[in-house]
């Protein structure tokens, strides 16, 4: 890793930021993770206190309880960011953003390192294959863990692979390591377990020497400090992230989190396009290349991270996350071939073919004047960019190609961002009632006022009104105010989302009484 090659890494890194970052505060936080983080990571740097210091920002907390899911390495830099910039959706996904579009520039270094015939092409065609990956771009604007856990953990394999050459460099993998350990504890053990597994299989190719392992160490340590130290200030209790948390979505369901190995493959299969239809050559590529490290690794990478996420018995859509580095690795070889051999021809003709589809439902959408659903503008570039490149990828010359590529690239890009313009890709909000009048009302009440939620549980309501709300069971005989879709006996309403939807959700005041209201 020296300065002169980190240049294209950096500059793809800005490119990221050009196309993930317009847009970051046009919507609303979504439940339940974002509104869960941003709650506790108020919470946590709340309790920092210029006049009485003490240690109790270090842990994590959630009001005014100690939170026991996540350690706080994120809520820290959210927390933080909010404190500073003020308390904006846009603020609370910046840092979240940037540390998530590292994965592009780290992926870049990992790939040259596995060196092979035009390692550095192969390693930015990753890189822009990464970078413009849906699934990627979207979940990696979110105030969330999962697209800084895949930084970090590329952070750990591109360190340890370049601790090869430079022993020091291991330390690298192990501050990647120490930041899945402030993320998501129980996925550090197999993000190690890949890191040994593959090493050992490329045993004939490379050699780590001692100082590489001790430096590792070194960087992990951080990371297990602070676990320590949780596990001393909070007894048995810390376990739970290890235990209730973490390592029981393998063998249970934790809440509602179903859907076994099939969700995981549903979403790659929705979420890969344009270039999952590369991924078979890259599959192809990286077997018979299997005695070499670039075979192992890609390979090894894509099998680890399967076998990481698949069995969990508890999913969640964005768990399929950490699949998607493996994968661009391998349909950028499938993209190397596709741009020096212009072969399969298929793989163009069925990106023309789809972008002419979508070209067509985009100016038809138009020409009607729809107004609501699908992003017409969206669809116009995706489908023009799809098109040009697609007819381009299947000419004669490499030139020709290449054009191919720039201009299915340009079309996918302008359709991120006209997407994130839309306003629909955070499309899960249309699942749920907008928190923020009802919040805004609930803000203006006095301080010790008892606010209760007859409903779902809903972590964002909490942190737009800045107050926690009692729980669905909660009764007070006391003056009180309920949010609740049903209307109260003895309850008059304060104020209604602005959805015009019957029965809309509203705050009610409730005076004082000998019995509490009826829900």
């Amino acid at each position: 890793m020296n300065l002169n090659g980190l240049t294209r890494p950096a500059l793809l890194w800005l490119l990221t930021l050009v196309l993930w970052l317009p847009g970051l505060g046009n919507l609303p936080l979504r439940d339940w993770d974002e509104g869960r983080v941003t709650s506790v990571a108020r919470s946590t740097i709340g309790r920092i206190d210029p006049t009485h210091p003490s240690f109790d920002w270090l842990l994590a907390w959630k009001w005014n309880e100690a939170y026991l899911n996540k350690p706080p390495g994120l809520h820290w830099l959210i927390g933080t960011s909010t404190r500073l910039l003020g308390e904006h959706e846009w603020a609370a996904r910046l840092l979240p953003c940037l540390i998530a579009s590292l994965a592009v520039p780290l992926l870049i270094l990992l790939r040259r390192q596995l060196g092979g015939a035009q390692c550095d092409r192969r390693a930015v065609l990753a890189g822009l294959i990464l970078m413009t990956l849906l699934p990627m771009a979207r979940h990696g604007r979110l105030a969330m863990l999962d697209g800084s856990l895949v930084s970090c953990s590329l952070l750990l394999w591109t360190g340890w692979l370049s601790s090869r050459q430079t022993p020091w460099h291991g330390l690298l993998a192990g501050l990647g390591a120490t930041g899945v350990l402030m993320l998501k504890p129980p996925a550090v053990l197999g993000f190690l377990l890949i890191t040994a597994a593959i090493s050992v299989w490329d045993r004939r190719n490379s050699t780590w020497q001692p100082r590489a392992q001790a430096w590792l160490g070194s960087g992990i340590l951080p990371g297990l400090a602070w676990h320590l130290w949780h596990g001393h200030q909070r007894g048995t209790d810390a376990l739970v992230m290890w235990g209730g948390q973490g390592l029981s979505r393998v063998a249970g369901v934790v809440g509602d989190s179903t859907g076994a190995w099939v969700m995981p493959i549903t979403e790659v299969l929705e979420g890969g396009w344009p270039w999952l239809l590369l991924l078979p050559l890259g599959l192809r590529w990286a077997w018979s290349e299997r005695q070499q490290s670039s075979g192992h690794w890609e390979l090894g990478l894509l099998l680890g991270s399967c076998a990481l996420v698949l069995p969990l018995r508890s999913q969640l859509p964005w768990y399929s996350h950490l699949l998607w580095p493996a994968i661009a690795l391998l349909c950028a070889e499938g993209l190397h071939q596709l741009l020096s051999t212009g072969r399969p021809l298929w793989v163009g003709r069925i990106w023309a073919l789809l972008g002419t589809a979508l070209l067509l439902t985009g100016m038809t959408l138009l020409l009607i004047g729809q107004q609501q659903g699908l992003p017409r503008l969206a669809l116009i570039c995706a489908g023009l960019g799809l098109l040009a490149g697609g007819l381009q990828l299947i000419q004669p010359t490499s030139q020709q190609r290449r054009w191919g590529l720039i201009s299915l690239l340009i079309g996918w890009g302008l359709a991120l961002l006209c997407l994130w313009q839309s306003q629909l890709w955070l499309w899960e909000l249309n699942e749920s009632w907008d928190p923020r009048p009802i919040a805004s009302e609930i803000r203006q009440l006095p301080a010790e006022a008892v606010v209760i939620l007859r409903g779902p549980t809903r972590p964002s309501l909490g942190w737009y009104a800045g107050r926690e709300l009692l729980p669905n069971d909660a009764e007070s005989k006391r003056e009180h105010w309920v949010v609740s879709r049903q209307p109260l006996e003895r309850c008059n309403p304060i104020a209604a989302d602005d959805q015009g939807a019957e029965q809309s959700w509203q705050l009610w005041h409730c005076p004082a009484a000998l019995d509490a209201p009826s829900p």
